[in-house]
């Protein structure tokens, strides 16, 4: 005969809801410390919302060498680099962050003008506070000279801007804000340039600060929507003391969750986003599960107080509770050490999505019960009619 697992042996009587003041304390304080973080500190925002340049390239030979392509990328002084396989082993998506239009930027024009015009030229920026920047070459030119050297760094010049006769030198004048366009497309040609010998491009894009506005005003849309739909279910599901006490709890995971963000600066892209999305499911699940124990014991004992009930109900999913979520972290924490950086914002938010979001059913969602003044009685009387019409 097949005997059942109990994680615990003996019958559990924690009075976890004894301990709820202290719990609320603390999960304020950390709250609030998070929101001033994310006000005054920040989230460290990746390149899908502070825009950026996304660059397909595929090995000419063999699968694609992510290692290495990030020590060469990432020595090239364009910002932060994120590197991932596109489809195939050989394919590889390298995205670098938007261009700032800094004297890094100049710097890394007059490589790629040394390296596609010959050796001698010099770029360097304008006076401070414009964007112009100036050309020097080896020698005089006339004005289609210039023009077809300097579009080797991506710049498209009008007549008026191009010297007059023949001269060694050239300016460009550009506002701050078309310099830094114009830097997205001189970190293009550094890559280009840093691995082309290995690897042929298939196609670049640039992500404007435009579209990394959507894309976060949709990630938050995403959020409140996800949010409020779980908390819709949970209110037609139980009664309405649950959906706040379910909100309360998923506010209070999403929040802290990007506390952790800004304490540990951990990359913030669409991945991180998922991660949030992940861990409100994660919570919100767990919830459940003591909210339907807690249902069924409001129907089986009729003379339980609130308090009693609920630490009934805990402890008796306790143990489903803890094998869950060890589980899920044991999984989780193997992503956080071999995962490698692609998944590591992912994978340390999971990890505290875990550990946040089973404390959070205990001692958020359903102390949150006690404090909306949920009545064992309230499921009783329909129990009591339904009883009497079938007798």
């Amino acid at each position: 005969m097949w005997k059942p697992v109990h994680l615990f042996a003996f019958k559990k009587k924690f009075d976890f809801l004894g301990k709820r003041k202290a719990a609320l304390i603390l999960s304020t304080l950390i709250n609030i410390v998070a929101l001033l973080g994310v006000a005054f500190v920040g989230l460290n925002f990746g390149i899908d919302f502070k825009g950026g340049i996304a660059l397909q390239a595929r090995a000419k030979q063999g699968p694609a060498q992510l290692d290495e392509l990030r020590s060469i990328v990432g020595g090239l002084g364009v910002g932060e680099v994120s590197l991932q396989e596109f489809g195939d082993p050989n394919t590889v998506l390298v995205r670098v962050q938007r261009q700032e239009g800094g004297p890094q930027c100049v710097a890394g024009a007059q490589r790629v003008m040394q390296k596609r015009a010959g050796p001698g030229w010099q770029v360097r920026p304008g006076p401070a506070g414009t964007g112009d920047v100036e050309f020097t070459a080896t020698a005089a030119l006339d004005g289609a000279a210039w023009r077809d050297a300097v579009s080797r760094v991506s710049l498209t010049i009008v007549e008026r801007q191009l010297p007059r006769g023949t001269t060694a030198t050239a300016k460009v004048d550009m506002s701050p804000e078309q310099r830094a366009e114009w830097c997205q497309q001189v970190a293009i040609k550094l890559v280009e340039d840093a691995i082309g010998d290995k690897y042929e491009m298939r196609g670049t894009e640039s992500v404007g600060p435009k579209i990394g506005d959507e894309l976060m005003r949709s990630g938050i849309w995403a959020v409140l929507a996800t949010m409020a739909a779980i908390v819709i279910y949970v209110w037609f599901r139980f009664e309405w003391q649950f959906g706040v006490g379910a909100l309360i709890a998923m506010l209070h995971d999403v929040i802290s969750t990007l506390g952790v963000f800004v304490l540990l600066q951990l990359d913030f892209s669409l991945t991180a986003l998922a991660a949030v999305l992940t861990i409100a499911g994660y919570s919100i699940n767990d919830t459940v599960v003591i909210f339907d124990r807690v249902r069924e014991n409001m129907r089986r004992y009729k003379k339980l107080g609130l308090i009693d009930l609920l630490n009934l109900s805990i402890n008796e999913t306790l143990s489903r509770t803890l094998m869950t979520s060890g589980t899920v972290f044991v999984a989780v924490l193997a992503l956080v050490l071999f995962g490698g950086p692609v998944l590591y914002s992912f994978s340390v938010a999971m990890l505290w999505g875990v550990i946040v979001g089973t404390y959070s059913s205990i001692w958020v969602a359903c102390a949150g019960l006690v404090y909306l003044k949920l009545r064992p009685d309230q499921l009783r009387p329909a129990d009591d009619e339904a009883a009497k019409a079938k007798a």
